[in-house]
């Protein structure tokens, strides 16, 4: 069965994978907001851009977070992965 998707149905998908994008920015990078498709695209360019002058994929990626978004590092985000002893300790509890 071969599914044929209109336009919009296509910009609708790419703007929920841009936003799910956007939203692991914002929580890898402590961004206190979701960056726009655009900015998404643009961190995505520039990280590839320092990536091929030699720098490091994880490093790339963060001195384009600098660079592009002002509110680099401005929040903490806990993740799934966070163990209870780091959420403990990240809540004040020194047990």
């Amino acid at each position: 069965m071969v599914a044929l998707l209109r336009h919009s149905d296509l910009l609708d998908e790419w703007e929920r994978f841009m936003a799910s994008v956007g939203n692991a920015l914002q929580v890898k990078y402590g961004l206190g907001r979701e960056p726009s498709p655009e900015q998404v695209q643009e961190w995505a360019r520039r990280t590839r851009e320092l990536i091929r002058t030699g720098i490091e994929k994880e490093r790339a990626g963060e001195e384009a977070a600098k660079q592009l978004f002002r509110d680099y590092q401005t929040h903490f985000y806990a993740s799934e992965a966070d163990t209870l002893e780091m959420l403990l300790q990240q809540a004040g509890d020194k047990k």
